[in-house]
């Protein structure tokens, strides 16, 4: 082999080389350069999601100290307990004749303002029902409950199977109602709002429930019994189920300390609250009241992009979760970086090229001693030989 094809195919392979870290380099700065901006908006998102969040419990918040702090509403408890007191028989009957008896059907049943049975009970429902109805209804709440310093459910809109029950000593003692009317009742004195962890709830056919409470007092500070409202999930879901600018892989979700999603899925039409179960490194550090990112395989086995934030609820934490698959953060790198081709060819040609000029002309030429370049045009340099 000459010298010369050595020397070019050594330059060339070199070049070549060189290029290809070169494009390498330049690719892993852009994909890189990409992942980050695609986790910032992650940030973004899990910020706002969380904000939302954390003002919508706030709107719950203000709204319960106004009705606890109504005096309609502190008259009115203070004559349910009067009537709940006056017979052993009342709880059956109010529960007849706005519950089982009731002419509307289960999640109608708070259509019925007075069952007509001349009892100071009904007389009173009348008073405040309309009302409490228009709040639950205009502001989205799912349920409101008026409960006794005993935890007998003196009142509730829905009348479900938890209205005219007893929370410490009745079938519903172990719910969500009732530990956060135990929460209530504890902290009668600071009258601070408190709210539950999300979890089935029965007498809601089992329907996943939050309650938020607070305690009732009168004038003088006397604890009246605990005023309540269960919380609709389908608000939340609504918070966290937004997809607009994510992707097709994006989601966000919430996590509890039970590993249990709190919110649904993208990725299916069944709902995944408080049945999908969330075990990554980025759900418990999140739990653990960290914030950050990592590349995860997710809760379906998909490499993802995951970005987590804490959030407090009450007296536990949600894992607030932003994702999206990293396959779809590398094509998206791979679709936003520059057209390469035609200025790699060039900048290749343009190396050669000067290679050529201060190295390449001075090659022997073959079968000579002469070298090649404008020499060999005479030594006067001129054409006319």
């Amino acid at each position: 082999m000459s010298a010369a094809v050595r020397f070019w195919m050594g330059w060339a392979s070199g070049l070549a080389l060189l290029l290809v870290l070169t494009v390498w380099a330049l690719l892993q700065w852009n994909l890189n350069n990409y992942s980050q901006v695609v986790a910032d908006r992650l940030f973004l998102l899990a910020e706002l999601r969380r904000g939302a969040m954390q003002e919508y419990f706030a709107t719950a918040d203000a709204e319960l100290r106004f009705w606890s702090s109504s005096v309609d509403m502190i008259e009115a408890q203070i004559a349910l307990q009067k009537i709940w007191s006056g017979s052993p028989g009342v709880p059956d009957q109010v529960r007849q004749a706005y519950g089982e008896g009731n002419a509307n059907p289960a999640g109608f049943r708070l259509n019925l303002d007075d069952a007509e049975d001349g009892t100071a009970y009904s007389e009173l429902h009348r008073r405040i029902h309309a009302r409490a109805r228009l709040f639950v209804t205009e502001r989205g709440y799912y349920d409101f409950f008026l409960i006794s310093p005993e935890g007998d459910v003196l009142y509730t809109v829905e009348k479900e199977a938890d209205f005219a029950t007893n929370l410490e000593t009745g079938v519903w003692r172990e719910t969500g109602l009732a530990e956060i009317f135990r929460q209530a009742k504890r902290l009668r004195r600071e009258g601070g709002i408190v709210i539950s962890d999300m979890q089935a709830y029965q007498p809601s056919n089992g329907a996943p429930a939050m309650f938020m409470a607070t305690a009732l007092n009168d004038a003088s500070g006397d604890f009246l019994g605990v005023i309540a409202v269960q919380l609709p999930t389908d608000t939340i879901l609504g918070i966290m189920n937004y997809t607009s600018g994510m992707g097709d892989t994006g989601e966000t979700y919430l996590v509890g300390q039970d590993m249990l999603m709190r919110s649904d899925s993208r990725f299916t039409d069944a709902s995944t609250v408080l049945q999908q179960a969330v075990h990554t490194p980025t759900v418990a550090s999140a739990l653990a009241g960290e914030r950050g990112m990592s590349y995860i395989q997710d809760y379906r086995d998909v490499e993802v992009m995951s970005v987590y934030l804490p959030m407090p609820v009450g007296n536990t934490s949600w894992a607030v979760m932003a994702e999206i698959d990293r396959a779809e953060v590398q094509q998206g790198a791979a679709r936003e970086r520059p057209a390469m081709s035609g200025a790699l060819l060039f900048v290749y040609g343009l190396s050669l090229w000067s290679v050529w000029y201060w190295r390449g002309r001075q090659l022997p030429a073959e079968g000579s001693g002469h070298y090649t370049g404008m020499e060999d045009f005479g030594d006067g340099g001129s054409l006319d030989g």
